[in-house]
């Protein structure tokens, strides 16, 4: 079943008829759904019943019992009977389950609008001259309700004045009917009158009428000395009609008449004896004196005696009025009108002011026997508006004869009785209708209900029910609180200082009237609904709201406020307003606002982009108030001015204990770390509607952090593809000042656009050219879009090119643009996928040469790259730094030697490389001076050395700081005829400190090295840091090179020793790798007697086998074509040749010989010396520590092909590799490099053995070395079983 209760909401819990006409019937049907398993009995009842007046709601339930699943049918029907009144009922239906369903029923009606287009005639007539005897007025109805009419006048017109449509008759809704009102009179003088149109359920229309006959020579009279109007805002309209018969007025009149009906009974026609006579009695209530003139009857049948007096102030007067009928069995029926007037002073002018009385006359000559037969229509009970104890109201309805013969009537009315009708009696004429007014007169608070006989001819009687009611200004008031001192008590809830907190009172008007509430008293921190005023309709229950203001915290808020309440009728008070008095109390709190979560980082906001966190808002203290979160933001980097941080909402109204979300966006401006602070401040409303803020509240709720970058990209890596100087990758980094462009490219900001240089290796003139790879990856988890462009900076003209038809193109072409290619010229990067820069240079032109890019990135940033090609002659000997000094040109080369203890015993050896760049050989000499002695802080080791065509040189330099200051000492050194300089720096440090180890490149994602692998020979890993090595020792690892190409391919190590100071062996130092697959590497560096810190680089030549090959047959198969045909001529018409060697199949290719190419690996090596707290380990203990496991490389890729060489047993691989882990999970050096590199995955022991213990048989292949056992560890992990789960157990858990 629905439940209509106060804990639910329903479609049909009011039930609103809208405004309908009055006298008419409304209809809705309400249904109710048994949801019940049992069938159910309803039963309905009113919830307030506080008055018997004004029952215009009918509910009926039209079913008895209603089935399970069936609906009940609930009528209601509304039939209003007061015009302008509203209506308001509460009903309960409840059912044999003690189910309550709760539902209001209202409903507004209203009346006609009908009116005058003109509220006063005048007629002027002058003799002989002017005859207008005749003027239109226009009777209007405005409302789209029909209606009855009815002119207060007797059917020959009154006085001299006549309406030419007729009494009476039906004015439509929206009509306008049109009457002539005409002007009888001959005499000179002044008449007046005033005509009275009835309208059925609205107040009487009048018109004021006045005529003037003059001469057109002497006029004797002027209108304009006499006063017509009437104040209808002191008084009603129905008041002025019913003046004269009213019993308790509120003022004196002017002057008063009685009788105010005359009943002269039966007459006769033929015996005067019978027709008696009556008096009227008219009194002057003025001080002045008052003149009285009656219309006399045109048929004069009803006479008066005098006609015209003059009343004397305070005095009466008497004046009979006598009955004679002309006609026998008949009725008669007169409205007999007297014109008042009396003086008034208006503007210091005496003028005469007009009032008006009407006294119904009635009489028959019926015969004692006659038997009239009479129809009639009137309501059985005419209910009138509602009022207050001496305050009259008015109401209408209408008497209708329903034959063709006239009909008697005359009210009775019974003793002692409160109500008046005018008129008490009459004629209605055939088929017409007499509009009747009826007034209340309430002495006091109550129900007024009389019944009155309605005599129809004499006869036969009705009796009509006349109910009102007078009501007090009573206004009940519910709430929750008691005290004995006011009517009714409140209480607000713990309020913070400047919010808005209230608690709800429900009003009940119990009245049939609007009620006019006003608080009439107040305090700062006390508000109300509209400013504590209220309008509320009759019957009506509102809910009301008192507001609090609070404005200091922790304290008791305490009052005793008076409302008014007065009645209001027409919008206007009447009666005696009443009190109430109610008590308030509040409390004050101090604000509670959290978020959570507290802590929120946005991590990296590209700029210009935005960036979202949504968070909830909780309000944790015990009171409802509306709070403003504002933002502090701090940073660094760029300015942060011009970021925007939104907050969606930002104006939030809690209950207690209740929460919501909040978004918060941020738009970064410039690049930096930020951090914003959330704070909040208390919004509240002020007694004049204004909307004001506390001071804010200092404590922070919640943190944002965010990075504003700017979408960008480094170099991550450089790859050397073709290059006639070995270079490793890092060697390529170096010389082509990546640094400064990565640098440039993090500091690039909008329209500040950066130069940037970038340098090609020195090398000589030669053919072909030098090929360069750059690995570009996005710095941010956003993606970069790029575009690079040439921009000419030379002094070469431009070269037309021809497009089409007289269409040309001018383009940079000229002698500059071969020496630098870039590819591609744009991209998009992201994150996970990195893009191949391809650089390649050509050395054709001598000395040097710039070329210029401009690189475009988003935010309309700009890069200039200028990339300087410089070019040697062949035959002069030049020497070239690997790491170019680029910010101190005017040096060969500059090396830092890093912070070194100050109490080693041992020098630290530092290298500098140079290299030769050209094809001759080149001799190194260090210029002798003072500052090579022994006792020098730093001292070159090396005075002369031979460098060989594009070989490389390392130059040891010996650091041994005293003191914790900078050093810095210049070398003077010579290569051909020209001397350059040295710089060396170096930094003593603390004591027994671990020294600086420079140029280790830093650690490469995994992405990044994945690039650039297909299709190629490759190294598993670019670069290998050796953990720190006392001298006379060794060190082992072990690398892969992976053959990605179909080809067969040989490698050979180049052997790398610098003297004195490191020996470094690759085992096995040549081989050959089959297509797809690859081949392990024993590395094994020795270092010797000097201490030294330094990065090396060891080459790998590789060799195209298949090509070799493929070249070599196609070199022998042209020279035996080249014999034959040698051997072979043709002689033809046109003389004797030798036919070609590519004349037949098979043909000879023009292939060229292939060459071997390079990969190189960077090897950053560390020894101490002895004395330096270092011991020296013996050889056999140090052969027997393996190599670490290669985790820094991508292992899944060096499995994916078979390995060449012979079988081993099963049993033979699971002997030498259990005993080669158990001694590696045993030794301190393994574990501290499995911390190092444990970013990466590796297998476990268990599943090793597991994976061993398989029925497979691999096929291992490696030289019987020194290296076999890590060899054979090294591929059954990594190669052979393809071992990378997650570990179950790690390695470092198990050491």
């Amino acid at each position: 079943m629905q439940n209509f209760s106060e804990l639910s909401i329903s479609e049909i819990k009011l039930v609103d008829f809208g405004c309908i006409p009055v006298d008419t019937v409304a209809t809705k049907y309400l249904h109710l759904t048994n949801v019940s398993n049992k069938p159910l009995t309803y039963r309905m009842s009113l919830t307030y019943i506080m008055s018997s007046i004004d029952h215009v709601f009918n509910l009926s339930i039209l079913s008895d019992s209603v089935q399970p699943g069936s609906k009940l049918e609930v009528k209601v029907t509304f039939k209003p009977n007061v015009s302008g009144q509203a209506f308001t009922e509460y009903y309960i239906i409840d059912d044999t389950e003690g189910n309550t369903y709760r539902f209001t029923v209202t409903g507004k009606c209203y009346g006609p609008e009908v009116s005058l287009n003109r509220k006063k005639l005048k007629f002027t007539v002058c003799k002989n001259v002017s005859e207008r005897r005749k003027e239109i007025i226009t009777l209007v109805n405005n409302s789209p309700v029909d209606t009855t009419y009815q002119w207060l006048m007797p059917p020959a017109g009154q006085g001299y004045f006549q309406i030419s449509t007729g009494n009476c008759g039906l004015i439509r809704a929206f009509e306008s009917i049109t009457t002539s009102v005409v002007f009888n009179g001959t005499a000179l003088g002044i008449y007046t009158a005033e005509l009275v149109c009835l309208v059925l359920n609205q107040e009487p229309l009048f018109l004021n009428v006045c005529a003037i006959i003059i001469f057109p020579v002497n006029p004797l009279f002027n209108v304009n000395d006499h006063i017509f109007e009437k104040s209808w805002k002191r008084k009603s309209r129905s008041a002025h009609l019913m003046e004269n018969s009213l019993n308790r007025l509120s003022y004196i009149p002017c002057a008063s008449v009685f009788e105010r009906y005359l009943d002269f009974g039966m007459g006769s026609v033929f015996d005067v004896t019978r027709n008696i006579s009556q008096t009227l009695c008219v009194t002057n209530h003025e001080q002045d004196e008052g003149y009285i003139q009656w219309i006399p009857d045109p048929d004069n049948i009803f006479l008066i005696d005098p006609i015209a007096c003059i009343i004397p102030p305070n005095q009466s007067r008497l004046f009979t009025v006598r009955f004679r009928p002309k006609i026998d069995n008949e009725v008669y029926g007169f409205m007999m009108c007297g014109d008042y007037q009396f003086k008034v002073i208006d503007n210091n002018e005496p003028k005469q002011k007009h009032t008006w009385f009407r006294i119904p006359c009635i009489g028959n000559t019926w015969g004692p026997c006659n038997a009239w037969t009479t129809e009639w229509d009137c309501p059985v009970e005419v209910i009138l508006p509602p009022t207050v104890p001496t305050r009259t109201t008015f109401s209408n309805f209408m008497l209708s004869n329903k034959l063709e013969i006239p009909m008697y009537f005359k009210f009775e009315a019974p003793y002692g009785t409160n109500f008046v009708i005018l008129p008490m009696c009459g004629i209605v004429p055939s088929r017409g209708w007499q509009i009747i007014t009826v007034a209340l007169e309430p002495k006091c608070f109550g129900d007024y209900c009389e019944n009155w006989d309605l005599v129809i001819n004499r006869v036969q009687k009705a009796r009509i029910s006349l109910c009102g009611n007078a009501e007090l200004s009573q206004l009940e008031v519910m709430s929750a609180g008691w005290n004995t001192e006011t009517h009714e008590t409140y209480k607000f809830p713990p309020t913070i200082p400047g919010c808005t907190n209230y608690v709800t009172t429900y009003l009940h008007n119990v009245t049939r009237m609007e009620m006019h509430m006003r608080v009439l008293n107040t305090v700062s921190w006390l508000g109300a609904d509209n400013c504590g005023t209220i309008v509320i309709a009759p019957k009506e229950i509102i809910r009301y709201h008192w507001w609090f203001f609070p404005k200091t915290p922790n304290q008791q808020y305490d009052t005793t406020v008076t409302c008014s309440c007065v009645c209001l009728i027409n919008g206007r008070p009447v009666g005696e307003p009443s009190e109430i008095l109610i008590h308030i109390l509040g409390f004050s709190e101090l604000p509670d606002l959290r978020i959570v979560p507290k802590y929120n980082n946005l991590h990296d906001v590209a700029v210009g982009e935005n960036a979202s966190v949504t968070v909830k808002l909780f309000n944790n203290c015990s009171c409802y108030f509306t709070s403003r979160l504002y933002h502090e933001i701090y940073g660094i980097g760029d300015d942060y001015s011009g970021d925007i941080f939104q907050i969606d909402s930002y104006v939030n109204s809690l209950k207690p204990s209740k929460s919501c979300e909040v978004t918060f966006t941020v738009t970064p401006n410039g690049a930096g770390s930020r951090e914003i602070n959330i704070k909040y401040s208390v919004l509240f409303r002020t007694e004049f509607d204004e909307i004001e803020e506390l001071q804010p509240i200092n404590k922070k709720i919640c943190v944002v952090w965010y990075d504003g970058i700017y979408p960008t990209f480094k170099i991550k890596r450089t790859i050397s593809v073709t290059c006639p100087i070995i270079l490793s990758n890092h060697c390529v980094w170096n010389i082509t000042n990546v640094d400064e462009l990565n640098k440039a490219l993090e500091d690039c900001r909008p329209n500040q656009p950066l130069d940037v240089t970038l340098y090609a290796p020195d090398l000589c003139i030669k053919p072909g050219f030098v090929e360069f790879i750059f690995v570009l990856g996005s710095v941010y988890d956003v993606p970069v879009p790029w575009n690079l462009r040439r921009e000419k900076i030379c002094n070469c003209p431009m070269v037309e090119v021809k497009l089409g038809i007289s269409t040309y193109e001018l383009r940079h072409d000229c002698v500059h643009r071969p020496l630098v290619e870039l590819y591609p010229v744009n991209g998009y990067l992201s994150k996970q996928k990195p893009e191949l820069l391809h650089l390649k240079f050509r050395y054709d032109l001598e000395g040097m040469n710039t070329l210029c890019y401009v690189l475009l990135l988003p935010n309309e940033r700009q890069l200039f790259i200028y990339i300087h090609i410089y070019a040697h002659l062949n035959t002069k000997g030049i020497l070239t730094p690997l790491r170019r000094p680029v910010k101190e040109p005017e040096y060969l080369a500059v090396m830092d030697c890093g912070i070194v203890p100050i109490n080693n015993l041992d020098s630290v050896i530092r290298l500098a490389w140079l290299y030769n760049p050209t094809d001759v050989f080149t001799t190194w000499r260090l210029l002798r001076g003072n500052m090579i002695t022994p006792g020098s802080i730093i001292r070159c080791l090396l005075f002369f050395a031979e460098v060989p065509p594009l070989g490389k040189l390392p130059i040891p330099f010996a650091f041994l700081p005293t003191e914790m200051i900078k050093y810095e000492v210049e070398f003077l050194c010579s290569f051909g005829y020209e001397t350059m300089k040295i710089k060396v720096t170096g930094q003593g440090g603390l004591p027994n400190m671990v020294s600086t180890r420079l140029d280790i490149p830093s650690y490469v994602e995994r992405n990044i090295r994945a690039a650039y692998r297909t299709e190629v020979v490759y190294l598993s890993t670019e670069h290998m840091t050796i953990p720190i090595m006392p001298t006379h020792s060794l060190s082992r690892d072990v690398i892969c090179i992976c053959n990605d190409t179909d080809h067969i391919m040989r490698f050979i190590w180049l052997p790398e020793r610098i003297p004195n100071i490191v020996n470094i062996v690759m085992t096995p130092c040549w081989g050959v790798i089959q297509p797809k697959s690859s081949e392990w590497i024993t590395m094994t560096v020795y270092t010797l007697q000097e201490p030294a810190s330094f990065t090396t680089t060891l080459s790998c030549e590789i060799l195209d086998l298949t090509e070799r090959r493929r070249y070599q047959r196609n070199e022998l198969l042209k020279r035996q074509k080249t014999e034959k045909c040698k051997q072979e001529f043709i002689i033809t018409e046109k003389g004797y040749f030798h036919p070609g060697i590519n004349d037949s199949p098979p043909y000879i290719l023009d292939i060229e010989k292939p060459q071997p190419s390079y990969i190189s690996l960077t090897v950053s090596i560390s020894s101490k010396g002895q004395r330096d707290a270092y011991t020296r380990m013996f050889m056999k203990r140090q052969w027997e520590q393996t190599p670490q496991y290669d985790l820094m490389s991508d292992l899944e890729d060096f499995s994916s092909g078979p390995a060449s060489g012979s079988t081993m047993t099963m049993t033979d691989i699971i002997r030498i590799i259990d005993g080669i882990i158990w001694d590696a999970l045993h030794s301190k050096m393994f574990r501290y490099q499995i911390e190092f590199y444990s970013k990466e995955e590796i297998p476990t022991y268990k599943q090793l053995v597991k994976k061993l213990e398989k029925d497979v048989r691999p096929k291992l292949s490696r030289r019987v070395t020194s290296g076999i056992c890590d060899a054979i560890v090294n591929k059954a992990v990594f190669h052979m079983f393809e071992l990378n789960p997650k570990p179950e157990i790690s390695i470092l858990e198990a050491v």
